[in-house]
């Protein structure tokens, strides 16, 4: 699950770096890169290259040196170091990574819902819920999101909403993990009910 977490955010990454560099190509006037631009880049392809060969420390450490670069970037890279480094500490700093993205950027869909998965498995249901409905909002087809608000509503004891949000989520296709764990979360809420 996390190394499909890691060759999600590196896809994404990849895109934001090709709209980049075509918005910094037909910014200018003769279609140039400025030596600063590249460095950008280079800096870029090497934290991503770190992350990729485990080495999440030096890569934490070369992004929070860089200066110069879009939120998108800095924020997919922290999260692709964050996840491959999967200690307690990186998790931590996940549960506080997200909601400062989802603040910074508020139309950033993928981060408002994993702010929403942090806050619901830190017991913050309040936050939870305004973060994932602001994420449904850019997004109504994203089936994680149905999910995460379906375990927020059995968090919060609401059986009826929690089968509602799990079959859209189940209806919009997701992975065979989180398939597993709304089984789990049936057979707990039926024990409740």
């Amino acid at each position: 699950m996390k190394k499909l977490a890691v060759i999600f955010a590196a896809a994404l990454l990849a895109v934001i770096v090709c709209d980049l560099a075509a918005a910094k190509t037909s910014g200018t006037a003769e279609g140039t890169e400025t030596g600063q631009e590249s460095q950008e880049e280079h800096v870029f392809e090497e934290v991503d290259r770190l992350i990729r060969a485990g080495q999440t420390d030096e890569a934490l450490r070369l992004l929070d040196e860089e200066e110069d670069h879009t939120i998108a970037e800095y924020y997919y890279l922290k999260e692709m170091a964050y996840l491959e480094d999967g200690s307690e500490e990186a998790d931590e700093a996940l549960q506080k990574l997200y909601p400062e993205a989802a603040d910074q950027w508020p139309q950033w869909q993928h981060m408002q819902k994993m702010a929403g998965a942090a806050a619901v498995y830190a017991g913050n249901y309040e936050s939870a819920e305004y973060r994932l409905f602001q994420a449904l909002r850019l997004d109504m087809e994203d089936a994680e999101t149905w999910y995460y608000l379906g375990a927020l509503s059995y968090h919060q004891g609401n059986y009826e909403d929690m089968r509602t949000y799990f079959e859209r989520a189940l209806e919009l296709g997701l992975g065979e993990t989180k398939q597993q764990q709304i089984l789990w979360y049936a057979e707990q809420a039926g024990d409740r009910e």
